[in-house]
């Protein structure tokens, strides 16, 4: 396991190099007049990913040097079917928000994954499915007056 979190921490670390001085700077534009420009949040991701690689590479290292052989988790088959199952139920809801719209796709998403993971209370099923995408359609919509899909 050590030298798998080794491999992955200079790998997003290198990665996350590559996006802040060179993918960044290279795919954005230049700002305009007033306010932050268009590379700050995506730098602000990268820098994040990049802080967290530094972190598990220097960890992998640490831990390597004491001695410590983890054992690797055991992933059995059923913990790929659900993944699977997660991962084409959201491509299912992208293609029908994309088909019908954000006001019925998203809910109905968030209803499903919801179920898929376990939950089984309508109550809790429907007001997480629905007072957040309203929220935001609302706010999107009324308050910074923005197209909607």
């Amino acid at each position: 396991m050590r030298r798998l979190d080794l491999f992955g921490g200079v790998f997003f670390t290198a990665l996350g190099l590559v996006m802040i001085f060179v993918i960044i700077p290279w795919q954005t534009e230049e700002g305009m007049y007033y306010g932050l420009p268009p590379t700050f949040f995506p730098t602000l991701l990268a820098a994040g990913l990049t802080i967290c690689a530094v972190g598990l590479t220097v960890q992998s290292l640490i831990r390597g040097r004491a001695g410590h052989e983890g054992r690797s988790a055991p992933i059995s088959r059923w913990n790929l079917l659900m993944f699977g199952i997660l991962v084409s139920a959201i491509f299912a809801g992208i293609v029908i928000i994309d088909l019908i719209g954000m006001l019925v796709g998203a809910p109905l998403l968030i209803a499903v994954l919801m179920l898929l993971l376990g939950e089984r209370s309508a109550p809790h099923i429907m007001a997480t499915a629905v007072l957040p995408v309203g929220a935001i359609y609302y706010l999107a919509l009324y308050v910074l007056h923005t197209p909607v899909p």
